[in-house]
């Protein structure tokens, strides 16, 4: 294994997941301060998402020309600048600002470091690979509630302003880590002025409609339990410290999952993986939402960490293998693109949807679109993935 790549990579990944988990459950809890309501919770969450959608596509072809690292590293970049932003100039517009520059950052490194991953030399590598960034990422999304809870305590908010100074920090050591990722790629990057495959070419790549539609879903259902979790405990007057534990039983599962990922794919291949993946995790979300005590939340929440860890790495993996290598970076920013869509457009309506109807609502909305996608991978089983 090459650790010069495999360490540098992770590092940069816990790093990332832990400032992103960190900023945005510390701005849910500051958007309580603020006494905002759960609709406007729902359009600061949707300006992490609005502008990935509309530069998906642009990273993607930057990165198939080569500019992988340095996409990567100026992803880091922006990290720190959010962090910076949100510590030094707490106040509604702030938040929505620099919650946006975030959610750029975000986009710019979970496109190149992926990537990267997937073009990294030698046989079933890229699965590997793969597999370390997403154990990564899953350690640092635990880590980063776990910070959250510690500083909180028993108290129904944490001390927001410390947990912003803290993601800074982490920020900063995300991008010294970035400095010392080398490419090592296993292809050769698209020649300036080359003309690049067209998108429509890409999207009918077999299989890749109904693996972007589970992508999607799953991605966003994982990303809307770390906003709406903490409401929902607000709501149902459950600790900051309990909380902050719940979400770091979900990153466990998810990371005690990926370990076996390889191995699961190869038992169950990754379409049955994929199915039973989501509709576990449907199931899950829908006892999260039922008024059950504290207690069975640990349990419902760790099989959600599980289910959506497989079946998130499982769309990554079996789309980045759909595309040729010169592709892939473009074939990513599609994925990425939609998941990014998807966050604008889910949390808008989720934020309505839990001022009139209360936050278990969103979570018995997000159990319903699991379903959905394991209905369609059933249905439309991808060739290349069975």
């Amino acid at each position: 294994m090459n650790y010069r790549f495999v360490l540098p990579m992770m590092a940069t990944a816990f790093f990332e997941l832990s400032v992103v988990s960190i900023v945005r459950v510390t701005t849910s809890y500051r958007a309580i301060e603020l006494g905002l309501s759960a609709a406007w919770i729902g359009i600061i969450t949707a300006a992490f998402a609005v502008f990935p959608v509309l530069l998906a596509l642009k990273v993607g072809r930057a990165i198939d020309r080569g500019n992988d690292i340095l996409m990567v590293r100026a992803g880091t970049a922006m990290l720190v600048v959010a962090c910076a932003g949100v510590a030094m100039l707490p106040s509604i517009a702030m938040l929505l600002l620099f919650t946006a520059v975030l959610g750029i950052g975000h986009l710019l490194l979970s496109i190149g470091v992926q990537v990267l991953c997937a073009q990294q030399p030698g046989p079933g590598v890229m699965e590997r690979m793969l597999g370390n960034y997403m154990i990564a990422t899953a350690v640092g999304q635990g880590a980063g509630p776990a910070v959250v809870g510690w500083m909180g305590g028993s108290a129904a908010i944490p001390p927001t302003q410390p947990l912003f100074w803290i993601a800074l920090g982490t920020a900063v050591l995300a991008f010294l880590s970035s400095l010392l990722l080398q490419s090592g790629l296993d292809r050769t990057p698209q020649a300036e002025g080359g003309k690049p495959t067209p998108v429509r070419d890409i999207i009918r790549s077999p299989g890749f409609a109904v693996i972007f539609f589970v992508s999607v879903v799953t991605v966003v259902a994982q990303d809307l339990i770390v906003v709406y979790l903490p409401l929902l405990g607000t709501e149902r007057n459950i600790a900051v410290d309990v909380i902050g534990s719940l979400l770091a039983v979900r990153a466990f599962s998810a990371v005690l999952s990926r370990l076996f990922f390889a191995r699961l794919s190869a038992l169950l291949g990754s379409t049955r993986l994929m199915v039973a993946s989501t509709v576990a995790g449907a199931l899950a979300f829908v006892c999260l939402a039922a008024p059950f005590p504290v207690a069975s939340m640990y349990a419902s929440i760790a099989i959600v960490g599980g289910a959506l860890g497989i079946a998130v790495t499982t769309a990554i993996s079996s789309l980045l293998a759909l595309v040729g290598s010169e592709v892939r970076g473009t074939a990513n920013s599609l994925r990425t693109g939609g998941t990014r869509l998807g966050q604008v457009v889910i949390p808008f309506l989720a934020g309505i949807l839990a001022t009139a109807a209360g936050v278990a609502s969103v979570f018995i909305v997000i159990g319903a679109s699991l379903a959905m996608a394991a209905t369609a991978v059933q249905f439309i089983r991808p060739r290349s993935t069975s």
